[in-house]
């Protein structure tokens, strides 16, 4: 392909999605882009296990999926951990204090309303880790990893420069995209 654009990077809810739902329009606009050798790379906070529940099959219209908020990625069904995970005594004081939490490969989630208890926690414990909201959500990651962590790693790992890529998202999370 020629072009300065080699590569585009789709932030997963509120971007590719409308109230949850990936219309067959944007599949088809995805199947045409990688058709005219653009790379298409799918960006979201998720934890794998929630995409592949509420999106089966989505991971295959893409080149790389970045998930975690850039803290893993996905390149041809093999995962990649960008970060080391957030330190599992954290999930640990979290479910003694009954906030409701989830776990992915690297970060922690958990509902915005928790952010005081979370951080509370992360103090008390001495962890280097960071708070990220993304609309009703809380993520707890490694320090320094972002959305934009994943978005350099992937395309080097697909032989591009990230100068090449174009990057489209809607939400906090995506700012370092």
């Amino acid at each position: 392909m020629s072009g300065y654009v080699r590569a585009v990077a789709l932030d997963l809810d509120g971007t590719l999605t409308h109230d949850g739902v990936l219309s067959a329009e944007a599949l088809a606009a995805i199947a045409a882009a990688r058709h005219r050798g653009v790379l298409m790379l799918l960006v979201t906070g998720r934890i794998l296990t929630e995409l592949q529940a509420e999106f089966g099959g989505l991971s295959d219209h893409f080149d790389a999926v970045i998930l975690e908020n850039g803290a893993v990625l996905q390149i041809g069904g093999a995962l990649r951990d960008l970060a080391p995970p957030v330190d599992a005594a954290l999930a640990d004081a979290l479910a003694a204090c009954e906030v409701p939490l989830r776990r992915g490969r690297v970060l922690l989630a958990c509902s915005a309303d928790q952010t005081e208890g979370v951080a509370r926690e992360l103090g008390r414990l001495g962890l280097d880790a960071q708070l990220l909201h993304n609309r009703s959500e809380l993520m707890v990651l490694p320090a320094g990893i972002s959305n934009g962590t994943g978005l350099v790693a992937a395309p080097a790992e697909l032989g591009l420069s990230v100068h090449n890529t174009v990057a489209v998202g809607d939400a906090e999370n995506d700012l370092a995209l």
